[in-house]
């Protein structure tokens, strides 16, 4: 179980709003320069051009930083997640206060109160507010406000000089009456717009975070089979969705009357000190596994809250807690806390019983796969078992049939040698199918397999060559070893790597007609060793290259010749390379061989350069 703390905002999220806020800087000042174009030379407004432009050019030119400044930003190494964000909340507290100067400059130069402009106030307010996340978005009509207040009194006292441009508003900046009732208006029109602008975007924002915070919950939970990893995850979510202080999550013990706990949030180690609950001793968790949310609103004075005193110093005002209900009843329950009162609304219930299910459904997944992981324990057991309790009598029984094939207990008739011999070839058949059973049940157990270690992977190929050797002169088949000079060291164990190329190895010979000739070759490849082992046998049927790797499978040209085999070689191969963290791939045309293909990656400390012998060098 770990704890962890709420993710801040994102950096990636302020350099969005950034970009969008540049983009449409750019497009305001293309508007100043172009209406003020059009009303001085088309509608023959009297306007103050050489200031509007100028002004145009300053919102060009302080934009242009503004993207220069963005883009390092993005690109800065070095900075903290927390520098980077704090760094673009300057950023955009710097641009917000030159819009305001630009935008109060353009408002007393197109005629101060009496301006049609004054709209552009109320369009930046809603842009912002829409875009930044804010702690106080009402600031922004305080200050637009405060501004058109400053820009009326320096007008009206004639501190600085009024721009009449319209026909009938001269005089009226200096009019109270006048001044008050525009300021008015806009002052409600400005905190109004804010106001409604700031509770759909919150409402939007707080929906993005539960549908993300979600959707990573159910990734984690279907992701992993790790339950302490998948619970941490649905804690954290939830308490990044919800904007609380903490949650933790407590799963019923098998006895059913206690939960003890599984994961937690921003909660310290004195309040999560209690080991496991009993749940007769807190109506809460009782209330919750029956199946229906509990809702405290204010933890001080619910009588359902045991621990007031701990909460209290703790930091947490309310609480919400929910089941979380598997198939077959409830697992436990999810407690999320926050540390204002009555800040769990219906919409909180509603995703924090979805994160529930989710918790519920991971719960669930790690039980069914550690029961399957002690059937395949138990199954494995039984393999074994049955295989070592096989292994002997057949061992002493073709000990006696070769004794007596031998002639030590008596010269035998030709038809009892021909009875004993094919006697012998069945058990020895059944030996190899019990070995390879042993074999394939423990590349199935982690208990039984040997930890990898370096090794040469040289020394395996010249041991399965020299065991190979006399099947491969009683058929007239030319094998052939190529390999480079020094060892070739892998992560691995010499007995895996013997029953990978001695069944590869192995079948090779076994399927070549007389006369044939098979290659083993090994290369260095980079940072892996490539080995193939390349024969002229009889070869493998397309539609069977698919199933090539399952357990007994053989393919149909095999099955319908006298070679016997279990079928379960190369499905051993298949394991142990893959746990070599390597790759085998085949290769094959009827009738005229079969190429199989090892790669194994080198051991860390020998991963450079290796030369390999000349063209033709056999070893």
């Amino acid at each position: 179980m770990t704890q962890t703390k709420p993710e801040p905002l994102a950096p990636e999220d302020f350099a969005a709003a950034v970009n969008r806020l540049v983009l449409t800087r750019w497009g305001a000042a293309a508007l100043v320069a172009g209406l003020t174009f059009l009303c001085v030379h088309a509608l023959a407004i009297p306007l103050p051009t050489g200031p509007l432009l100028g002004l145009a050019a300053g919102l060009a030119a302080y934009n242009a930083v503004f993207t220069l400044l963005n883009g390092w930003l993005e690109r800065a190494p070095g900075l903290e997640r927390d520098q980077r964000v704090r760094w673009y909340r300057r950023l955009v507290l710097l641009q917000v206060l030159l819009d305001w100067v630009a935008i109060t400059a353009f408002v007393h130069f197109t005629g101060g109160v009496t301006s049609p402009a004054i709209t552009l106030f109320l369009i930046h307010m809603v842009i912002v507010t829409a875009l930044l996340e804010t702690r106080s978005p009402y600031v922004y009509p305080a200050l637009a406000t405060a501004s058109l207040c400053l820009v009326a009194a320096l007008e009206g006292s004639g501190i600085i000089q009024h721009h009449d441009v319209l026909p009938w508003g001269a005089e009226l900046h200096r009019d109270l009456r006048f001044v008050t009732a525009p300021l008015a208006f806009f002052t409600i029109a400005a905190f109004a717009s804010v106001h409604m602008t700031n509770l759909v975007v919150v409402r939007l924002r707080e929906r993005d975070r539960q549908v993300s915070a979600l959707l990573l919950a159910s990734q984690a939970a279907s992701s992993s089979i790790e339950i302490d990893q998948v619970l941490d995850h649905l804690v954290e979510s939830v308490v990044r969705a919800l904007s609380a202080k903490a949650a933790y999550l407590r799963l019923l013990v098998e006895t059913g009357d206690h939960v003890d706990l599984a994961a937690s949030i921003g909660l310290s180690a004195r309040y999560l000190d209690h080991g496991i609950t009993d749940v007769a001793q807190s109506q809460i968790d009782r209330e919750a596994l029956s199946g229906a949310p509990v809702v405290i609103a204010d933890s001080q004075t619910d009588p359902r809250v045991a621990r007031k005193q701990e909460a209290i110093a703790e930091g947490i005002a309310s609480l919400l807690a929910v089941p979380v209900l598997g198939r077959r009843g409830p697992l436990g329950v999810l407690h999320v806390y926050a540390d204002k009162p009555s800040f769990f609304s219906p919409a909180h219930v509603t995703f924090a019983l979805s994160v529930a299910a989710q918790g519920a459904a991971a719960i669930e997944n790690a039980l069914i796969h550690e029961h399957l992981q002690r059937a395949e324990r138990a199954r494995g057991q039984f393999v074994r078992t049955v295989t070592h309790e096989l292994r002997s009598p057949i061992a002493g029984t073709l000990s006696l049939a070769h004794a007596m094939r031998d002639g030590l207990v008596g010269e035998l008739q030709p038809e009892q040698k021909s009875m004993l011999a094919r006697m012998s070839a069945r058990l020895s058949a059944l030996a190899e199918l019990v070995n390879d059973l042993l074999a394939l049940a423990a590349s199935q157990s982690a208990e039984l397999q040997e930890s990898p270690r370096q090794v040469d992977l040289l020394s395996s190929l010249r041991y399965v060559i020299e065991q190979q050797a006399a099947e491969s002169q009683a058929k007239d088949v030319a094998l052939h070893l190529e390999a480079p000079a020094t060892p070739i060291i892998v992560e691995a164990t010499d007995q895996g790597l013997a029953r990978v190329f001695g069944n590869v190895v192995g079948n090779a010979v076994k399927y070549t007609r007389r006369g044939g000739r098979v290659e083993v070759r090994a290369v260095v490849e980079g940072t892996s060793v490539v080995v193939t082992v390349v024969d002229t046998g009889i070869g493998i049927p397309e539609k069977d290259l698919p199933r090539l790797f399952e357990d007994f499978f053989r393919a149909s040209n095999t099955r319908s010749s006298e070679i016997t085999g279990t079928g379960l070689g190369l499905a051993i191969v298949k394991r142990v390379v893959t746990s070599f963290r390597g790759i085998v791939t085949v290769r094959s045309t009827i009738d005229r061989g079969t190429t199989f293909t090892v790669t194994l990656p080198l051991a860390a400390a020998h991963r450079s350069a290796s030369g390999v012998l000349p063209d033709g060098a056999t070893a």
